[in-house]
């Protein structure tokens, strides 16, 4: 902590004593001494109430033990105290950033950058918090200037390779990796990321001694720890086994138990040692609900005022764009859309654009465009031309550079709560519904390290329990608003044990010829990306069907709520 809070109307000695106080604070922050610390800040806010400094590092020691609100809180008094200390509003974004608030984050990083507009870290930042809305391009354009000036430091390619990864860029982000590896060999992320590459091109053979080699360089890599577990299917206790038990027995960061955890829950689920393994995922997703800020009441409560707000005479208004390009799969997590994405990508008319995010990425350039707040009301305001616009611009996403496609899918997950507004915008497009058996859904989904806010249901079985009966109440809703003919339902059971009767059913419904390739789509060349890759690299299977009976006796919350089970 170098700097110092404005410290108007204080005498000079009073001045002494605080930046005294911030520097041996801040050491102490640095060296994670956090007791000593905050008695540091109670001295300086008794000097000086409300001091700044005292604020930020509160701020600090709230974000570390994994208080984010209060760490906000105490973020935004050290901006009201001193609001041209540049690095209040780079910690608070930073936390928006984690909180999935990318939008808040971008406001704060611009803040940020007005102060100190030469501050390549924070351009870095501000390019992360671009790509997380999906705005691509400036996310590049911003990436490339910083990389003119810089061009071998290791932190701005690495994020030109997760801003060119994020936007399907796939060749380009290779390239950036292969720039950083060049003169680091042994960069930890560089590595892993190439492992991620391979593994979404279907070349898992390759991908495993990358895998190994970051373990090596890191044994504390939880992220590869999960990716290790998933190369393959494991029959017996061998070294590789009794490595990750180790690895998750010794860990004490909450953050690397939890993905170990999930690792090591994976593996003794493939031998069978089903008790041991719910403890496993029961521990781990414990971790993730104390870390969560999930409001069951808030978001059971907004899925309720989605289906209020689109009525059929809101749905089925007329206007937007006239194009069959979209063809759009919705679902929950786990529910086999991906596979789904998979059989229709390996046709020779349609590109898969995967998890894009674009159709909320074009609302929210709407939004920013012209001022309109991205809230319900609003969109369900809209007119005729507007639904157009939104179709358009969504469109020109799906479409931006790539070769020819009479058709792209987008698998989206948020979608499921904007089907009226993407029926709204493009009246033409298909709307894929794919069903799994709820138990089989909600158990895939507790026990994979499902990342990002919009999951945080997941981490307790009766939060799943009432968000899944929301989510059939919500997808009911779909189908009485929707004009027949529009969203086609895919039962994932029957596609995987009737295989070609059921492809051929699907592409029928979406217009598309019969094309062989979408039986063998585990062949095909497209990069997966996924948590369900490696199971769409091997030919169909009925082996996930069933899979919550193992863990049964476990599931009575669940099983209770969705009314189900023996």
């Amino acid at each position: 902590m170098a700097a110092h809070a404005l410290m108007a109307k204080l005498s000079n000695n009073k001045k002494r004593q605080l930046r005294g106080l911030a520097d041996r604070a801040g050491q102490h922050w640095n060296q994670g001494q956090f007791e000593a610390c905050e008695q540091l800040c109670k001295q300086m806010n008794a000097l000086q109430a409300g001091n700044a400094d005292a604020a930020s590092l509160s701020g600090l020691m709230a974000n570390h033990h994994g208080q984010p609100e209060r760490a906000i809180e105490m973020f935004q008094a050290a901006i009201k105290a001193a609001p041209r200390r540049c690095e209040f509003h780079a910690n608070l974004a930073g936390v928006y950033m984690m909180q999935g608030r990318a939008d808040d984050a971008l406001i704060s990083y611009r803040r940020a950058l007005k102060l100190k507009p030469k501050a390549f870290q924070l351009q870095v930042a501000c390019a992360a918090a671009l790509v997380a809305l999906g705005r691509f391009e400036a996310a590049l354009n911003m990436l490339l200037a910083v990389q003119k000036k810089r061009p071998n430091d290791v932190d701005v390619l690495m994020a030109l390779f997760r801003a060119c990864y994020q936007a399907g860029q796939t060749e380009e982000a290779r390239i950036w990796l292969e720039k950083v590896l060049l003169n680091n060999p042994a960069h930890v992320e560089a590595r892993y990321g190439l492992a991620v590459l391979l593994i979404e091109d279907g070349k898992a053979e390759a991908a495993e001694p990358e895998i190994r080699e970051v373990l090596r360089l890191n044994p504390k890599h939880g992220d590869a720890a999960i990716v290790f577990s998933e190369l393959k299917t494991y029959q017996q206790r061998d070294a590789t086994v009794e490595l990750l038990a180790s690895m998750y027995a010794d860990s004490t960061d909450e953050q690397q138990r939890l993905k170990f955890g999930f690792a090591y829950g994976k593996i003794l689920d493939d031998l069978g040692e089903y008790d041991e393994a719910f403890r496993c995922f029961e521990a781990v997703n414990a971790i993730r609900k104390e870390q969560s800020d999930y409001d069951q009441n808030m978001e059971l409560s907004h899925l309720d005022a989605v289906m209020q707000s689109y009525t059929p005479a809101i749905v089925q208004q007329g206007g937007g764009l006239e194009d069959r390009t979209p063809l759009f799969i919705v679902g929950m997590p786990r529910c086999g859309s991906t596979l789904v994405e998979q059989i229709l990508a390996s046709h020779n008319e349609v590109m898969p654009r995967g998890e894009c995010g674009y159709f909320e990425a074009a609302l929210h350039d709407m939004s920013s465009t012209s001022d309109m707040p991205f809230t319900l009301d609003a969109l369900t305001s809209f007119e005729p031309d507007q639904w157009q616009q939104l179709g358009q611009r969504y469109v020109d996403k799906l479409r931006i550079k790539t070769g020819e496609a009479t058709h792209y899918t987008d698998k989206s997950l948020s979608n499921i709560r904007l089907i009226g507004a993407i029926h709204c915008a493009l009246p033409q497009a298909k709307i894929i519904h794919v069903r799994r058996h709820p138990l089989d859904t909600c158990w895939s989904i507790y026990r994979h390290n499902l990342l990002g806010g919009m999951f945080d249901f997941g981490h307790s079985l009766g939060d799943l329990g009432y968000y899944y009966r929301m989510y059939q109440r919500l997808m009911q809703h779909w189908r009485e608003v929707l004009p027949d003919g529009v969203m086609i339902e895919v039962d994932y059971e029957d596609l995987v044990t009737d295989q070609e009767p059921q492809t051929r059913r699907l592409l029928d419904l979406c217009d598309l010829s019969w094309d062989e390739r979408c039986l063998r789509f585990y062949q095909a060349e497209h990069a997966v990306r996924t948590a369900s890759v490696m199971q769409v690299r091997r030919p169909m299977s009925s082996s996930s069907i069933g899979m919550w009976r193992h863990y049964e006796k476990h599931l009575y919350p669940l099983t209770r709520i969705l009314n189900m089970g023996r």
